[in-house]
């Protein structure tokens, strides 16, 4: 990696004075230094190391000339960048510029010495740089300096840099002369990228940073006149060169960016369908090589995109096939578990909370146990320290596999890695909340007789005042664990937990109905959509992640595992985490409440504190439901809806 000399973070050294005595010396000093180098860099890099004898005028005369070699050709890189390359300071830091200084700030001693070593050069890399620089500069005269820049990167490339750094000075010529439409220089800088991109193409180890940048440029066209028809002349030879990139270079960037630039640049459809399709079968050749099936599925993956993407239907269709059709003894999971540091004594300590003589004082215990999640914002704080102090969170993504055995969602972004991540800590909390739960309510049922469900339900309207329907599928569900049909008791719970959301939203009087819209059918949006609203309406942030992180992605998914027939087998610690999360809203939702006659700002207090003591009371609930129907009577008496 091209790197700043240490020795120039000196802040006090001597200014540079131009010295035309010195011409002949410096011309021999870069001269030594071109002699075998393969890049600007090298040249600079040996510049810098000669000797100053103490003398603080030479010394600031070598930093000169070697800071001269320290301005590096870029190419333009990135999606939607055009082709291209750009002269630049080595080290660049917002509006600061530490090494070498910005071009357009080089001042009058600077020049005349690049101006000087220009006029006595014979190395076509030195010329070719100097004015370069000098054109960059705009001194006086650019347009000479920018011919003398494009003949001088064309005349390189005989010399002794390396096929990487002639490619660059090829498509910096490219770049200069296009804006200039120096049209008399154009043939000659074509014919030498033809020349090194074909002769790279045949060579054994064939290098595509040399190949692509140069095609790029050649697949742009010619210039052309003004009046000229609007499709740009391509070279034959650039055409020819696409296709044999795209047989030589399978990597699945490589093969994408050359396909792209087939589709930006070529005018023949046949053409750009055939480019397409071979970088879409080079997706799929590098999958059928993959053995493990995480490579396979990550190959499958990227060609099915890309040929979604550009309708190829049929290659979608077979990526699809192939990706269902892998083993999944290929797949070469790797399972990590730590011992937990709570003692079983703390567990019995906490557990003595639910001995209640009777049954409805240990629900009551149940019902205020805190979210299982513990705290969002304790959370996310661990789970920000983990990704700052791991190299592999920062530098890669993440893919999560769904209950089918397939890749469901890939987590890239800084935002989307901090969710995974914050779902990662509470799914450790899950598992050990899930067991003390499960626990809680095996207890109950081994020190208790289990009443009816009518009785059950009958007691938690009573108690809480809650919907009856809720309280009713609530019951169901505690006589199903306690019947130890765990499958049964998660799938008529966890669609209640939805209903719940959507009771307290309609009785908060926000707008969530989705009205028909041309083929979209009228509908209430699902839970996902839904917990934002109840969210902003003050829900508490720690049980509004417990039932993100149990039902939804990035975390267990559970509802629409269950909505899609996937959920097959339920233990007893997730059925009672189940519970738990219906327990929380449905407990919440009054009874047969008007909008007309609920305090709304008591319900948003209640959403706040679901299990403390802002919790709306019985008689709070019985005072409201008795005032909707004494409201509902005298407007039907007054005639108002």
């Amino acid at each position: 990696m091209d790197s700043v000399p240490g020795d120039e973070q000196e802040v006090n050294s001597l200014a540079f004075s131009y010295n035309p005595e010195r011409i002949s010396a410096i011309r021999i000093m870069i001269k030594k230094a071109h002699s075998d180098a393969t890049s600007y860099h090298d040249i600079a890099s040996r510049i810098f190391k000669e000797p100053g004898q103490g003398d603080s005028t030479i010394q600031a005369e070598i930093r000169e000339v070697a800071s001269t070699f320290y301005y590096r050709l870029r190419l333009e890189r990135g999606p939607g960048s055009k082709p291209g390359a750009t002269l630049e300071p080595l080290s660049e830091t917002g509006e600061s510029h530490f090494w070498p200084r910005p071009i357009r700030a080089t001042g009058p001693e600077t020049l005349k010495l690049w101006d000087e070593l220009l006029s006595e050069s014979v190395e076509p890399e030195i010329k070719g740089l100097l004015a370069d620089l000098l054109f960059s500069a705009r001194h006086p005269r650019p347009h000479v300096y920018a011919r003398q820049a494009v003949e001088s990167y064309v005349a390189a490339q005989s010399g002794n840099f390396s096929q990487l750094n002639k490619s660059v000075m090829l498509v910096r010529a490219w770049s200069i002369l296009r804006p200039l439409r120096l049209k008399d220089l154009e043939p000659s800088v074509e014919k030498a990228m033809i020349g090194l991109a074909g002769s790279t193409l045949k060579a054994d180890a064939s290098a595509p940073g040399t190949v692509l940048p140069l095609l790029r440029c050649l697949l742009e066209g010619r210039l052309r006149e003004k009046k000229e028809a609007k499709q740009a002349d391509i070279p034959i030879e650039a055409i020819d060169y696409l296709f044999s990139a795209l047989d030589r270079y399978k990597a699945d960037h490589l093969s994408k960016q050359l396909a792209y630039m087939a589709r930006d640049c070529l005018n023949d459809q046949e053409l750009i369908e055939r480019a397409l399709r071979k970088a879409a079968s080079n997706l799929l050749e590098a999958a059928e090589q993959a053995t493990e099936g995480h490579a396979k599925t990550h190959w499958l993956q990227e060609a099915a995109k890309f040929a979604r993407k550009f309708h190829l239907d049929d290659i979608q269709s077979e990526c699809v096939r192939r990706l269902q059709a892998i083993d999944p003894s290929t797949f070469q999971w790797m399972t990590i578990r730590a011992a937990s540091t709570t003692r079983a004594s703390d567990v019995e300590s906490y557990m003595r909370i639910f001995d209640q003589p009777d049954l409805f004082d240990a629900l009551i215990c149940f019902f205020e146990t805190p979210a299982p999640t513990g705290s969002r914002e304790e959370n996310e704080n661990t789970a920000k320290h983990i990704i700052e102090n791991s190299l592999t969170h920062k530098i890669m993504g993440t893919a999560t596999y769904g209950a089918h055995g397939l890749p469901q969602k890939s987590y890239g972004t800084d935002s989307e890695k901090l969710q995974y991540q914050i779902y990662g800590v509470e799914s450790v909390a899950l598992g050990i909340q899930g067991r003390i739960l499960s626990a809680a309510l095996d207890r109950m049922a081994g020190s208790h007789i289990i009443p009816q469900t009518g009785d059950l339900a009958a007691w938690l309207v009573e108690r809480y005042g809650s919907d009856p329907g809720l309280c009713t599928s609530l019951a169901e569900s505690l006589l199903l664990y306690w019947g130890h049909d765990y499958i049964s008791c998660v799938q008529l719970a966890m669609p209640r937990v939805e209903a719940a959301v959507r009771s307290l939203l309609l009785l908060l009087d926000e707008p969530i109905y989705r009205v028909e819209e041309e083929k979209s059918l009228g509908q209430f949006p699902g839970l996902g959509a839904m917990l934002p609203l109840l969210d902003k309406n003050g829900f508490d942030p720690d049980w509004s992640s417990f039932i993100r992180a149990l039902l939804l992605t990035p975390g267990r998914n559970l509802r629409n595992l269950g909505a899609h027939g996937f959920l097959q087998d339920v233990d007893r610690q997730t059925a009672a985490l189940v519970i738990r999360a219906l327990a929380v809203v449905a407990l919440l939702a009054p009874e047969e409440t008007s909008r007309k006659a609920c305090d709304l700002q008591a319900i948003r207090e209640s959403l706040s504190h679901p299990t403390g003591r802002n919790r709306i009371a019985f008689f709070d609930r019985l005072l409201l439901k008795v005032s909707s129907r004494l409201n509902a009577i005298l407007a039907m008496r007054l005639g108002r809806p």
